[in-house]
């Protein structure tokens, strides 16, 4: 069974993986939906997908490759 941290963890990564596959790729779309998260969850939460984000992007072929693409 997965714990509460991992479970987070889990879903933080998910949610990174959607925004990019939109196109939130780059400076200005990143800056965008900053402030939209922020707006809905705070600061804090903002910066956190972001910084799951620049993770997730370094580890896109990973993921990429999961999908049969």
């Amino acid at each position: 069974m997965i714990d509460g941290a991992n479970m987070e963890a889990f879903r933080r990564a998910c949610e990174a993986r959607h925004w990019l596959r939109q196109g939130y790729v780059d400076a200005a779309k990143v800056r965008e939906l900053r402030l939209r998260i922020a707006a809905q969850r705070g600061y804090a939460a903002a910066e956190l997908l972001v910084e799951e984000m620049r993770e997730q992007w370094l580890r896109r072929r990973e993921w990429i490759e999961g999908q049969g693409a």
